[in-house]
């Protein structure tokens, strides 16, 4: 078959199913696999049955997966019908589910079983959603749902796979949600030619690519979780899933299924090094690891596991601009995140987009050629405006420059919360917590805490004449919030502090109380949130 853009993804999958069809595309850590035939006859299958469903192309389609072949399965077949997989955090329940699928303003949405009783939870407050596909044996399903709900046997029963239109670069591949600072989680429109920029970047060095089988046990909602399906894909070999991160298990995965790469978020590389030692540690076949933020016991670690540590700086709305390809990260110079690369510029800018000197703090805004980075929010024009500012993607991160072009880091966006890999927003914290009746308002700020990540700490004033006790707090959140985003440090204030002129609160001030005595500590209370 003939294509004219035959280094994208789906393309690649048709590709690898006509001349080594046999050959096992993907491997799950349970022993399943996927053969590259299988997958792309799958994906067609799946574009099939998703257009007799009621997608249609150009609009969202919400899945809720874990890291599996179902979650590839419908990533495709969305691609080959032309509709935009729109996959959403697996934890999401409540008000934070009811705001993004109403913001993809899906007809349909594919659900494991185990995921679909929160959105029958919410489903009077759906008025987009016509049918829901469940996988797997939903535990009930409520009567009189405003929407259909089929099994997953309905949805593929008689489809049948067939040709269909290729995407372009500028096709919208996912809608990747990203948690705002000051406002609700925003769906970042990621380009076919965005993904392959990003991917084929270099923050895997290039000449390590050939041959490369890459273990990802990353949510699939993430971009960093669509990694080991597009290696696989596009570079040839086998990549190695797993459903959720495991410190204990990692090291037996790669060593069993023979995966050679990764990528790994610095806490999670810190919490690998902080697991007792075992003979043997070096014996294992990973040999590139991507590490981000590098951790300062990076030589430790390179040691310890016989790997080599390389850096990117990347989100989920660019392409990873800054790589360091050809130099290992060490001790010495583990701070920098490397040096923009060809193809992309860069700059430090002050808050007129000036231009900055070297080692002046300052925000990283970035521009490339067209389609590789992202093509906006989803249905929110006016944060798209806000970030493609002057031509620019700004991406509201503090940076240095030195004079031989080397990146740092400075800080994250300002009211940005990362916690156990998530990214969360302070706002959609605060609007949980607000609809407490004995809060009158609430500040949620990331304080540091063990293994170089953060926790969540809220600071919170409560309505005249009433009392609260943090427990209660935590118990009325638990219903309300994904576990990794309910605060672990609680603090009682008489007031927040405000700006004069806007009246909007400093949460700098918060971060910098951190935690004294006064603040209540879930962990040290014993207050255990269930799963």
């Amino acid at each position: 078959m003939t294509f004219e853009y035959p280094d994208l993804m789906p393309q690649m999958l048709a590709k690898r199913a006509g001349e080594n069809g046999a050959d096992v595309a993907l491997k799950q850590v349970d022993g399943s696999v996927l053969s590259w035939e299988e997958a792309y006859t799958d994906t067609l299958c799946w574009a099939s049955a998703l257009e007799r469903s009621g997608a249609r192309r150009g609009h969202p389609v919400v899945t809720l997966f874990t890291n599996g072949f179902d979650a590839f399965r419908a990533w495709q077949g969305c691609a080959w019908l032309g509709a935009i997989e729109s996959p959403i955090n697996t934890n999401y329940k409540g008000d934070w589910l009811r705001h993004v699928v109403n913001n993809t303003e899906a007809e349909v949405v594919l659900a494991d079983a185990r995921f679909a009783r929160p959105l029958f939870d919410i489903a009077d407050q759906l008025p987009y959603l016509k049918l829901a596909v469940v996988f797997g044996p939903p535990d009930v399903v409520p009567e009189n749902l405003p929407f259909g709900v089929i099994s997953s046997d309905e949805f593929i029963a008689d489809a049948q796979p067939s040709e269909r239109p290729e995407p372009g670069p500028w096709d919208i591949s996912s809608l990747i949600y990203t948690s705002g600072t000051t406002g609700r989680s925003k769906a970042v429109m990621v380009p076919w030619g965005q993904l392959k920029a990003t991917m084929e970047s270099g923050f895997i060095p290039l000449d390590r690519l050939d041959g490369i089988r890459v273990y990802s046990p990353f949510p699939v909602f993430h971009i960093t979780g669509k990694g080991g399906f597009y290696s696989a894909t596009v570079f040839g070999g086998a990549s190695v899933i797993r459903e959720a991160f495991s410190p204990s298990e990692y090291w037996h995965d790669v060593r069993t299924f023979d995966a050679n790469a990764a990528v790994l978020l610095g806490p999670l590389a810190q919490m690998l090094l902080n697991q007792p030692e075992q003979a043997g540690d070096c014996e294992n076949p990973m040999e590139t690891v991507v590490m981000a933020p590098v951790i300062p016991e990076v030589d430790a670690f390179s040691e310890r596991f016989g790997v080599d540590v390389f850096t990117t700086y990347n989100m989920t709305e660019i392409n990873s601009p800054i790589v360091r390809p050809d130099v290992r990260c060490t001790g010495v110079n583990y701070s920098s995140c490397g040096q923009a690369r060809a193809g992309v510029q860069v700059r430090i800018v002050d808050e007129h987009d000036i231009e900055v000197a070297a080692h002046t703090p300052g925000e990283l805004i970035v521009r490339g050629e067209p389609w590789e980075l992202n093509a906006g929010y989803w249905n929110m024009p006016e944060k798209t405006s806000e970030a493609w500012r002057n031509g620019w993607f700004h991406t509201g991160d503090a940076f240095t420059y030195d004079e031989d072009g080397n990146y740092y880091f400075v800080d994250r966006a300002k009211d940005y919360i990362r916690r156990r890999g998530e990214n969360i927003s302070s706002f959609e914290i605060e609007t949980i917590v607000n609809g407490h009746p004995a809060i009158a308002e609430s500040g949620a700020v990331a304080v540091p805490a063990d293994e170089g990540e953060d926790e969540i700490k809220i600071a919170v004033v409560l309505e005249s004449d009433v009392s609260l006790d943090p427990p209660e707090l935590i118990e009325f959140l638990i219903p309300r919030m994904p576990r990794f985003a309910i605060p672990r440090y609680v603090e009682f204030w008489d007031e927040l502090p405000k700006t004069e002129a806007t009246a909007r609160i400093q949460k700098a001030k918060i971060r910098e109380s951190g935690v004294t005595a006064e603040t209540w500590d879930r962990v040290s209370a014993g207050v255990v949130i269930p799963r």
